[in-house]
């Protein structure tokens, strides 16, 4: 089996696991509002799209012609920068979102208790498809010494949401388990906030450092380009 069928055979198994999780993120999102849910289910909704986009790219990437004699592999590269780049913007947003709420809380006392009720067995299920879909996209890419970019892509975002997915249930789990009258009781109101910007501080870097992998690859390119031309 070549390169590209194993790469594609992997991606289109993506596709098909993330459609189911993102349709469940979205539907578990707008039912609790919970702003957590929403960096999870959207961040599956991205690599879901990512996905469609990896298969169009993984069909053309290899075509060369008159312009491109080596072929059109310099979309891999652009295409994991773009993916990096909105999953940066993705956070960003969700930082701004639930610090906004907290606010509101311990400034004003405004807020609504949350709704983790639905959450745990929801984040038991993404967890373990999350896992496994990391592992495989990981299998898949050994087969071929490593060497698609966009596997690497989806290796990576799939495991940011498997660990996502992890922290948001024993979150929820603690959560449930805080009496009202307890002292903790402002959880119950703000632990989305801390959720959230917790789960965003260990994944934060994981888009940046797939912005420093594009970039060698693209010096890589270049220089081996250079030396061709000499």
């Amino acid at each position: 089996m070549n390169q590209k069928r194993i790469e594609q055979r992997g991606l289109w198994l993506g596709i098909l696991i993330n459609t189911i999780m993102a349709v469940s993120g979205i539907t578990v999102f707008l039912i609790t509002d919970i702003e957590a849910l929403f960096v999870d289910a959207y961040f599956t909704v991205i690599t879901l799209v990512s996905g469609m986009v990896s298969i169009v790219i993984s069909k053309v990437s290899s075509k060369k012609s008159q312009r491109f004699p080596d072929g059109l592999f310099v979309l891999e590269p652009i295409f994991s920068l773009c993916q990096s780049l909105l999953t940066i913007v993705l956070l960003s947003l969700s930082v701004v979102t639930v610090s906004v709420k907290a606010y509101r809380y311990f400034a004003f006392g405004e807020g609504q208790m949350m709704n983790v009720g639905p959450v745990l067995p929801y984040e038991m299920v993404m967890v373990c498809l999350s896992f496994t879909l990391s592992w495989f996209y990981s299998r898949q890419n050994k087969k071929i010494n490593n060497s698609s970019t966009m596997l690497l892509t989806e290796t990576k975002g799939t495991l940011i949401d498997g660990i996502m997915s992890s922290g948001i249930g024993v979150a929820a789990l603690l959560i449930f388990l805080i009496p009202v009258h307890s002292p903790l009781h402002f959880l119950l109101y703000t632990g989305d906030f801390f959720v959230t910007i917790t789960l965003i501080a260990f994944t934060i870097k994981m888009p940046f450092q797939r912005f420093l992998i594009c970039f060698n690859q693209f010096y890589i390119n270049a220089d081996l380009k250079a030396k061709t031309l000499i």
